[in-house]
C-alpha cells in the first residue's frame, strides 16, 4: 500500500472550511486538481453518495462516500480490477479562528502498487496543490 499526505494550517474557523470542502461540486470552480464533478445520487455528501471525478492526466473515477462526520471529516473509496483508492479530507479544530486541514490518499492492490511508482509524484503534487487551493479559498471567504 502506498500512503500519500498533505496539511494546511487554515486561517478560518472549521464550519466554514467544511463549507467549502464538503461542496464537492463545486470543486472544479476552485481546485485546479479537479476538472469535473458530475454527482451520482444527488448534489448533497452523504454516506453511500457517488460522484464521478475527472482530473487531470488521470482517469475518470467514481468515488462513494464511506465515512462522514460533519464538520470534522468525510472519507471516500474507490475501486477497479487490481487496486483500491482510499481518500480521507480531515479537519481539526486548533482554535475559533484556526483550522488543520489534513488530506490523505492511499492506493493498494498488485495494480495499485505498480501504479504508485507511475504516479506518486502527481499524487503527491495534487495533494499539496488541494491542500493549499483549500487554505487559499477559505482564508478569502468573507467573515
Amino acid at each position: 500500500m502506498s500512503v500519500y499526505e498533505a496539511t494546511a494550517e487554515i486561517n478560518a474557523p472549521i464550519e466554514r472550511v467544511w463549507l467549502i470542502l464538503s461542496a464537492v461540486g463545486s470543486w472544479p470552480s476552485w481546485l485546479p486538481t479537479i476538472s469535473r464533478v458530475q454527482p451520482l445520487d444527488g448534489s448533497s455528501i452523504a454516506i453511500g453518495a457517488r460522484f464521478l471525478l475527472r482530473q487531470p492526466k488521470l482517469r475518470p473515477t467514481v468515488w462513494t462516500v464511506t465515512d462522514l462526520e460533519p464538520p470534522r471529516r468525510f472519507a471516500w473509496r474507490a475501486a477497479m480490477p487490481g487496486m483500491e483508492l482510499l481518500a480521507d479530507h480531515a479537519l481539526e479544530c486548533i482554535d475559533a479562528s484556526t483550522t488543520k486541514a489534513s488530506l490523505r490518499f492511499e492506493l493498494s492492490g498488485w495494480l495499485g502498487r505498480l501504479l504508485s511508482v507511475a504516479y506518486g509524484g502527481i499524487t503527491r503534487a495534487y495533494l499539496a496543490q488541494e491542500a493549499q487551493a483549500l487554505k487559499r479559498v477559505a482564508e478569502a471567504m468573507p467573515r
